[in-house]
C-alpha cells in the first residue's frame, strides 16, 4: 500500500509540473496504474476484484480518449510543448475542426479523471468496493492533481481555445453539481455517499 501510494504521489507530481504532452500522459498512467492496484489490494474480496475491473477497464478507454485527442492535437499543429501547441494556435493557419474534435477527446478524458458527471459512473462503485484508506486516498489527492493537469492542458497549452472548453466545461460542472447532490441524500452507504460528494465538489471545482 505505502510503495503504490508513494508511485501514485510520484504520478501526479509529474503530471502536475509536466509541460510536454508524453510527459503529461506518463504521469497519469503511473498515477493510474497504481490506483488500480490500490483498489484491487483485497484479492479475496469480490467487491473489490469487480471493483478494480471496472476502474480499470474505464480507466482505459479514458486514456485512450486523452490520447487520441493529444494525437489530434499533435496532428494539427506539430507540437508536444504546451508553450509551442499554443503559440502555433495563434500563429499558425491551423483547421479548427481538428482542432476542435481533439479538444473534445481531451476533455472528455479529463473529466472521468475528475469523475465529473455524465464520465463518473465508475466513481461510486470503485470507492465503495475498495479498502476505506483507499477510498479516502482517491477521494483527495488524484482529484486535486486532476484538476492541475486540466489547467496545465487547457489554460496553459489550449488557452487560445478558451470559448470553446470554457462551454464544456460548464455544461460538465452543472451536471456534476446536480447529480452529485441529489443522487447523494438517496445512498444508505457511506463510501458511495463520499463519491458523489466527491463529483458534486468536482463541480463546484470546475465551475
Amino acid at each position: 500500500f505505502f510503495n503504490l501510494s508513494l508511485f501514485a504521489t510520484l504520478g501526479m507530481m509529474v503530471m502536475i509540473s509536466a509541460s510536454h504532452f508524453m510527459v503529461f500522459y506518463l504521469g497519469l498512467e503511473l498515477l493510474s496504474l497504481s490506483l488500480y492496484a490500490m483498489v484491487a489490494l483485497q484479492r479475496d474480496s469480490a467487491i473489490a476484484t469487480e471493483a478494480a475491473m471496472k476502474f480499470f477497464v474505464l480507466g482505459a478507454l479514458a486514456s485512450g480518449f486523452l490520447l487520441y485527442g493529444m494525437s489530434m492535437i499533435y496532428g494539427a499543429t506539430g507540437e508536444l510543448h504546451t508553450s509551442k501547441i499554443a503559440e502555433a494556435i495563434q500563429t499558425k493557419t491551423i483547421d479548427h475542426q481538428v482542432l476542435i474534435i481533439g479538444l473534445v477527446f481531451i476533455v472528455a478524458g479529463l473529466a472521468f479523471k475528475l469523475s465529473a458527471a455524465p464520465f463518473h459512473m465508475w466513481a461510486p462503485d470503485v470507492y465503495q468496493g475498495s479498502p476505506t484508506a483507499v477510498t479516502l486516498f482517491l477521494g483527495s489527492a488524484p482529484k486535486l492533481a486532476a484538476f492541475g493537469f486540466t489547467i496545465r492542458l487547457l489554460v496553459d497549452g489550449l488557452g487560445a481555445l478558451a470559448a470553446d472548453w470554457q462551454g464544456m466545461l460548464i455544461i460538465l460542472a452543472v451536471a456534476s453539481m446536480a447529480i452529485g447532490n441529489i443522487v447523494a441524500i438517496v445512498q444508505t452507504n457511506i463510501k458511495r455517499m463520499l463519491a458523489y460528494s466527491t463529483i458534486s465538489h468536482m463541480g463546484f471545482v470546475l465551475l
